[in-house]
């Protein structure tokens, strides 16, 4: 994975210094219905770049949150688990207790 990682990574360097040394000056229009945006190959390029990330994070935070989410949740059964544990614990115990008095409570020795 690290390798992949640092492969991908020096491609990616590699795009983005052919795009800012091999793009040329034409104009590119971009019509948004409100404006046009005005530029160059080299903006076209950062803008879809900046989308990526934009993507990319949007993602991240997803995958993030889900995480978070299903932490909570078994985290939120382990203690109900627990909980339960405890009860029934303490129900055979007092039981346990009872029966053990009520023993003693028969045998006068």
């Amino acid at each position: 994975m690290l390798v992949l990682g640092l492969v991908l990574v020096v491609i990616s360097a590699v795009v983005l210094i052919a795009a800012l040394t091999g793009g040329s000056d034409d104009p590119a229009t971009f019509d948004l219905g409100i404006f046009d945006v005005e530029t160059n190959t080299l903006g076209v390029f950062l803008l879809g770049a900046a989308t990526v990330l934009l993507f990319v994070m949007g993602l991240e935070l997803i995958r993030s949150g889900v995480r978070r989410t299903n932490r909570q949740r078994k985290d939120k059964k382990e203690l109900n688990r627990r909980a339960q544990q405890r009860e029934t614990g303490e129900g055979e115990r007092s039981r346990e207790q009872t029966a053990t008095r009520e023993q003693s409570a028969a045998d006068p020795e």
